[in-house]
């Protein structure tokens, strides 16, 4: 079993550890529990501004991480375009400030909608209020908005406790999602397969990584253009960009130092965001990929089987030797999509002198070996092209060359490390539950007792959150 530590405490929480088993994320019936009721809003008839109140309740009275989402047509608008709001409500998991403690009294939020989407009408419309516990680690997603393009001197960067909408154009051109993954011990490697020896390896830090492997549309806007055209380019955004040189996506200085130049993938989104973004090491790779299972299974916990690996990973097998779309496949236990199959992805670590590993001895945040005669560094995650048996989460690419030149097959997707979490924290600690508010169905007042107008069409039948024109009826959510 992977063992797992809390997010580091903050001054509000218990000092007690609660021991629990995290087979499948799910808490026992031992964790403190987080519940979200009685969710509603309405809209300012002047100022567009819609109040969302909810009740917030926790077992053991501690604070929990916030946050909202808006829905139409059943279709989340995207977390970076709901990001003027105040009230109760959280910003990011380190500002302890902004977390909110629960009470008998409603809580509030306040969303200035028309400032975020201005002349926009959203049909259908419902909100979300999500509530994590102050060290679940589930669910904690930063958002990178991109939409400012390529050449904006900063990018936002948003934080949610909301799934993202696999589905929206959004999560793939102009969103870069990615989630919280908590510091913790697994075993690397496989000792049945030439990917051996298996070995303990701590991550003493939280870290994000990429939900998806980097996609066309993202990969125009953070390098600012692509090495070159791939297959699916055509057919629309939802491809991973392939053809990618390590050496674009960072410089080749690692493990001596972790300094980048300014021209890098990594190098421009460090600058436009202020955070530590960078290639995952190979143990950050293996980690998130085997998704919170250890042994010889696949990242959902299943039996290395063909028909498993096809739910989850395109190979030559089920591709037609082609790349194909992302996050259209079964993703692992921790929600990420294409870890295997799709794309080979790079990893900073130089690359060891054979398949498997140099020794069985345990390790804390290893960063590979220091030096590579031929330059060489690893891959992992198969690709498109190779067969079902290689879509696991130990297999490893070492035949490579230096990262100075690019192939089809050969793609990325980033991390940010943060400095929460400590190697002294008991490998199983405090971890509480989460409430999510349902989006619920919207009940308008009946027709006679409306009084809204949009366009100069009597608003009969939809729920609606307008930024355009005035609005004089309240929308409530069950």
């Amino acid at each position: 079993m992977i063992k797992r530590k809390a997010i580091a405490p903050t001054s509000h929480r218990s000092s007690a550890p609660v021991a629990l088993a995290l087979a499948a994320l799910a808490a026992s019936a031992a964790s403190a529990t987080v519940t979200v009721s009685n969710v509603a809003f309405t809209q300012d008839a002047a100022t567009h501004d819609v109040t969302v109140t909810y009740n917030l309740a926790t077992s053991d009275g501690e604070p929990a991480f916030v946050s909202l989402d808006v829905i139409t047509n059943g279709v989340s608008v995207g977390a970076t375009r709901v990001k003027r709001v105040t009230g109760n409500v959280s910003t990011t998991p380190a500002d302890t400030a902004s977390l909110v403690w629960p009470g008998t009294d409603k809580h509030s939020i306040t969303w200035k909608a028309r400032a975020d989407l201005p002349n926009v009408g959203l049909t259908d419309a419902a909100v979300r209020v999500t509530a994590i516990a102050t060290n679940h680690f589930e669910g904690l997603y930063m958002v990178v908005d991109l939409s400012r393009g390529k050449d904006s001197a900063y990018w936002p960067v948003q934080y949610t406790a909301c799934k993202p909408d696999t589905n929206s154009p959004a999560f793939y051109a102009t969103e870069l999602w990615l989630r919280r993954v908590p510091a913790g011990t697994f075993t690397m490697g496989d000792d049945t397969t030439n990917y051996k020896p298996a070995h303990q390896v701590t991550l003493s830090k939280d870290f994000y990584c990429a939900v998806l492997p980097m996609t066309v549309p993202q990969q125009r806007v953070i390098y600012g253009s692509l090495n070159s055209a791939i297959t699916g380019e055509i057919a629309g955004d939802r491809y991973p960009a392939g053809y990618i040189k390590y050496t674009n996506v960072r410089d080749a200085n690692w493990p001596t130092n972790n300094n980048v130049s300014a021209w890098t993938s990594v190098g421009r989104i460090r600058k436009r965001t202020g955070l530590q973004f960078d290639l995952p090491t190979e143990a950050q790779w293996e980690y998130v990929c085997r998704g919170g299972h250890s042994g010889h299974v696949l990242g959902d916990g299943s039996e290395l089987t063909q028909a498993n690996v096809y739910a989850m990973a395109w190979t030559k097998n089920n591709s037609g030797n082609a790349v194909q779309p992302i996050g259209v496949k079964k993703p692992n236990s921790w929600d990420f999509h294409d870890m295997t199959g799709t794309l080979h992805e790079w990893c900073r670590d130089f690359a060891t002198s054979g398949n498997g590993y140099t020794s069985s001895a345990s390790e804390t945040d290893p960063k590979g070996p220091m030096t590579n005669a031929e330059g060489k560094r690893v891959r992992r995650g198969s690709s498109f092209g190779g067969g079902w048996g290689d879509c696991n989460p130990w297999f490893r690419l070492l035949s490579g060359d230096q990262g100075t030149t690019a192939n089809n097959v050969t793609g990325y997707r980033l991390v940010v490390e943060t400095d929460e979490g400590s190697a002294a924290d008991p490998a199983l600690g405090v971890q509480r539950g989460s409430g999510d508010s349902a989006a619920g169905f919207l009940e308008t007042r009946p027709a006679a007792m409306l009084a809204g107008i949009r366009s100069g069409t009597e608003v009969v039948a939809d729920s609606f959150i307008d930024t355009a024109t005035a609005l004089s009826f309240v929308i409530v959510i069950r």
